[in-house]
Formats: C-alpha cells, structure tokens, sequence
C-alpha cells in the first residue's frame, strides 16, 4: 500500500501496485579503467625488477618498471604499478589486487598475469596482447578491466587456459578484444584445460568471445558458464565456439548478447546465446498489469 498527495495538495490515497523490476539497461556495474588499477592519490616508489622469496611478503605502492616474480607463498601485491608482468614459479603463490598492470605504450605479447594459485582482483592492464594466463589450480580473477591490443602474428587472449587445472574462477570482469586485430578470445580455455567456472563476465571482440575447446573425453569438468554479457556483432566469427565440449554435461545459461555504451554500461539484453553457439530471442516480456485490488480511500 502507498500513500501519495494529489498535485493539488488536498487529498490523500492509498493504492496497492504491483511490483516492477529494474530494467536491463540500469546495469552499470562492469568493471572499467576507473574503478580498476592504483587507487587515485597513491604515491609510487619506483624499483625495478622483483622477485618477492619471503612468505606473506607485501609488495605495496611501488612502480616495478621490470617483472614482478613471486617465488614464495601468500605473496600480496597491492596498489601497484608494473610495466611488466607478474609470475610465479615453484610453489609462488600470490593476490594482486587494486594495481595496474602494462607498458605504458606499445603492445606487449607476454603473458601479464599468471599462471597458477594466484587471485586478481580489481586489476587494470593495458597494452598487452595477452592478458592472464591460467596454466594451474586454485585460480580467481574477479572484478577486473582488461583492454588488449595486438601484434601481427599475435594469438591474443584476454584469459587463456593453457594446461589449466581446477578451483578456476572467473567471474565479474571486463575485457575489450576489440581494438585487437590478430585475435583468439577475450576467453578461452583450450590445451588440456580441466574446468573453470565463468560467470557474469562482460566480454567484446574475439575471433569467438567465449571459446572452450576441451581436450577430455570425457569431459573432466566442471564447466560452468552463467551470466556473461557478450557485445553483439564485435567478433569476428561468432560469439561462442565450445569444441569437443560436452554440453549435456556442463552448466550454460543466461548467457546474452547485448549492446552497451562507452562507458561499459549495458543498454540493451538481446538474444540467449546456446552451448553451441546458436542464439534464440526470447519472448517479449509482458508488461505489468494494473493492480485490479485498488482501493481509494478520500
């Protein structure tokens, strides 16, 4: 029930209405180059190269103008610039979070981020061909803005599973394919791969924007693919391509094409978008109906 004055002041009602959801195009959640990488009015201390060796080791506040590589366990990277990229090797494990991530210019063709037990999380990387590589377990990369870039002869992939394992989580990020001419996906997971979880991912550009070629069979999974936002019409070949995958056996759904602005700000839901790759337009929703339990009261 809702309580409303007339425009003339002078009366009062009382109305029940039926509830009504917000409209598709409110979405203006995706991560962007704002909300992502070195927080505004960080002070930088400059280094070189680094390699983080002690256990729960915080790197915090630093431009690393060279790679960042992580030999320890629970390393913590945070509020950071690097020009070059971040890797672990042995039993390095690390969280890089709220850091920035690329040249300043040009297009770098190594991987940026990886490759096994890390999390990323509100990352920004920019002027790289190949953005996080996935090539282990225990893996999450959330909340984070990637715009990629190419060379000729590159095979550039905003995430690519290469040799991945499982407890693989991709969820909420944003990566812009489209300015990238030589081109796989701004997802894809292929050569060995395992599983991985891929949900609410706004994602543009690509040869296809969602690969998954699985090289198992069976398959070893799981593989979950929910809510991602592909932008409609920005591949070049289609917007899903899932080789070898078994789709009986792996969780699809409220994947959609859409449209969106410059901000990263969905302006439209358009079709469903299948395991195979084909789209179907779902029904027009029905408007809501007037309440027919109204009751004025003067």
């Amino acid at each position: 029930m809702c309580k409303w004055r007339s425009a003339l002041g002078v009366s009062w009602a009382f109305v029940l209405v039926a509830a009504q959801a917000p409209a598709a195009s409110a979405q203006t959640s995706w991560p962007t180059a704002a909300t992502t990488g070195v927080p505004a009015g960080t002070t930088l201390t400059t280094l070189s190269s680094v390699t983080l060796s002690t256990p729960g080791q915080v790197l915090d506040s630093r431009l690393v103008t060279g790679n960042v590589t992580v030999t320890a366990s629970n390393v913590v990277i945070q509020n950071s610039e690097i020009r070059g990229r971040v890797i672990n090797s042995g039993s390095g494990s690390f969280t890089i979070q709220d850091s920035l991530v690329g040249p300043t210019s040009g297009c770098s063709n190594i991987e940026a981020v990886g490759y096994g037990n890390y999390t990323a999380r509100r990352v920004r990387m920019r002027n790289v061909s190949d953005g996080f590589r996935v090539s282990g377990s225990n893996i999450l990369i959330e909340d984070s803005f990637v715009l990629l870039c190419s060379n000729p002869g590159d095979h550039s992939d905003g995430i690519q599973g290469y040799g991945g394992g499982t407890n693989v989580v991709v969820r909420h990020n944003t990566i812009d394919q489209r300015n990238a001419q030589d081109v796989t996906s701004p997802i894809f997971f292929a050569d060995n791969s395992k599983s991985a979880v891929i949900e609410n991912n706004l994602l543009m550009g690509g040869g296809y924007t969602l690969r998954i070629h699985d090289d198992y069979n069976p398959d070893i999974g799981p593989w979950v693919v929910t809510g991602n936002r592909l932008v409609n019409g920005a591949w070049n070949n289609g917007p899903v391509n899932t080789t070898n995958t078994n789709c009986a056996t792996t969780t699809w759904s409220d994947n959609r094409l859409v449209t969106i602005d410059s901000n990263y700000n969905v302006l439209s839901l358009g079709a469903v978008i299948g395991c195979t790759g084909s789209t179907t337009t779902p029904p027009a929703s029905t408007p809501p109906q007037p309440a027919t339990n109204v009751r004025v009261i003067r």
